[in-house]
Parts: structure tokens; sequence; C-alpha cells
């Protein structure tokens, strides 16, 4: 039986060395968690009150699950929605991964959501005040604890661009087929491609799709339980806002869930 510690630390180097052989540019936000469906405790000492945690760390570059560390100042929006929909803010921990323990207190699906600070990047030469993209970032952690019925997070967390399960993964077998949508301003997103990658796959392989004219794909969960990643980008020319700041503009999602 593999030693699943060992192995993430394995996995975490491997990251490590292959990110930072890379050329520092167009870096993508996810989030990690280290048990995507904890179970209720208690404890009369530690635990009187009922809970489930997990801890929620920030992936940032460009190789799945870790690469660099995501600074201050690109965060954005932080938060834990609940089963009855209810939204907690949540303070980063201190450090490169910024990880966060989640205190939840009763069943149900929880997504964790967070977005980077929009801003622009790469001066075009010759130019004034003048960029090669405006970028923005979205990313979403599924979490099930408990008996989870039907899909709880087939709504809309309100991201720009946004994928939308429609199975709850956390039910998922292997062999069986990931269906989503992706959104834009709440509107099918159309031939948005899409890359879904296993934390267990040692190639890095990814299996890419696009979404058809309704903004729907799916994936077929082949080969590797534990946690994925799925990955949309769409680049679109610049609004009349952004036409004298920029070439183009740049929206980037992912979801993070684990196949059991």
């Amino acid at each position: 039986m593999i030693d699943l510690k060992r192995f993430l630390q394995v996995v975490f180097v491997l990251a490590f060395c292959f990110c930072f052989s890379t050329s520092g540019h167009a870096h993508t936000m996810w989030l990690n968690v280290t048990d995507y469906s904890p179970k209720i405790f208690s404890h009369p000492k530690y635990a009187p009150k009922p809970r489930a945690k997990s801890v929620v760390y920030f992936g940032w570059g460009h190789k799945y699950p870790v690469c660099d560390f995501l600074a201050d100042k690109y965060l954005g929006g932080f938060f834990l929605i609940g089963p009855d929909g209810g939204k907690e803010k949540l303070k980063p921990g201190e450090g490169g991964f910024k990880a966060t323990e989640i205190i939840m207190k009763k069943e149900g699906g929880y997504v964790v959501a967070a977005s980077i600070k929009p801003g622009f990047y790469g001066k075009v030469k010759g130019e004034k005040d003048f960029y090669k993209m405006r970028y923005a970032q979205y990313a979403k952690a599924l979490i099930n604890i408990g008996e989870v019925f039907g899909n709880p997070f087939s709504k809309s967390v309100g991201h720009k661009l946004e994928i939308i399960p429609l199975v709850n993964p956390g039910r998922l077998k292997l062999g069986d087929w990931f269906e989503f949508k992706v959104l834009y301003d709440g509107e099918p997103a159309k031939r948005v491609k899409v890359q879904a990658r296993s934390l267990f796959s040692f190639t890095g392989e990814s299996f890419d799709v696009s979404t058809d004219n309704n903004g729907k794909a799916r994936v077929k969960m082949l080969h590797y339980y534990g946690p994925w990643m799925v990955k949309a980008a769409m680049k679109l020319p610049p609004s009349k806002e952004f036409k004298d700041k920029c070439q183009e503009l740049s929206y980037t999602a992912t979801i993070t869930f684990a196949v059991p």
C-alpha cells in the first residue's frame, strides 16, 4: 500500500522543481484542501461541540498541486459558503501557502471560494500605460461532509467566470463522467478550453476538452482517485472600458475536489 504522506511529500518536491524551472508569467490560482470529506467529531476537552475541520491552502503558478507563493497584494475575496448558503469571510493564514483552517459544524456541501484582484500584465513596448492583458482569476474548492444528497454545488457563487458542477464530484467513482458547465457573467460560456488533471498523475498529464454551445463539457474520471483540479480559461477582446488599456481580457476559473 502506498504511504500517502510520503507520496505527497514527493509530489510537492517534484512540483517545486518543475515550477521554478518555468518562466514566471501568467500564473494560475487554485485552492488545495487537506481533506475534501472530513468527518464531524467531538471530544470532551478539545472539541466539546461537534465539528469537522480541514485546511485550505493556495496553489499559485504553473504546476499542480503547489508551485509559487501567492503574495498578499494579489488576493481578493476569500470566503466559505455553507449548506444553507450563508457566507463566512475567511482570514488567510500566514506563510507562503496561506494555509487556513476551516471549521464546519454540520453535514452538507461547502464551497471555499477565492479571487485575485484584477490587474494588468505585460507592458507593451513603445506604448505608455498600455498592457498585453487585463486579468481576473477565480477559484473554488468543493467539500462534502457526511450524507450529502443531490448536488449542493449547482449554484453560482457570483464569480465572473465560474465552473458549475452538474453532478456532485464527491460522489463520483472511477469511470464516471464529471459533467459541468462554465458561466461567464452568469451566461453559458461557449467553446471555452478546459483542462482537468489529477494530483496523483506523476506525468502531470491533463485531459483537455472544450465547452459546447450551451457552455457544457465533461471529463471521464480515469485512472486516479483523490484530488483533481479543473481549469477553464478564456480570452476576449477588450471591452469599451479597457480598449485604451490593454490588448485583451483574460479570465481563469478553477475548481478542486476529490474522487473518493
